[in-house]
């Protein structure tokens, strides 16, 4: 398995909610540029990385970013909580 070369990394999603999707960047105009077009999308910095096994990614403010920071701190806040997890995301 390859892995992108690239320190910025876009994330999107489709209508499949199974997968995401992902392409590297070394400039942030051109993934910002290149998530635009995708429209549901993320963009990430590279922090670090151990030998290319595990990755430390921050969140850029770009994208749906502000959706993806307030529904996580949400389940955070509430993840004790199955009964209001369950209603919101109707599980």
């Amino acid at each position: 398995m390859a892995i992108e070369k690239g320190t910025i990394k876009v994330v999107w999603i489709t209508k499949d909610t199974k997968r995401i999707h992902s392409k590297m960047f070394d400039d942030i105009s051109m993934a910002k540029d290149f998530g635009e077009k995708k429209k549901d999308y993320l963009v990430f910095k590279l922090l670090r990385h151990k030998n290319f096994n595990e990755f430390s990614w921050a969140l850029l403010p770009y994208g749906n970013y502000k959706l993806y920071q307030n529904a996580l701190a949400f389940y955070q806040k509430h993840r004790n909580s199955k009964l209001a997890i369950e209603r919101l995301f109707r599980l």
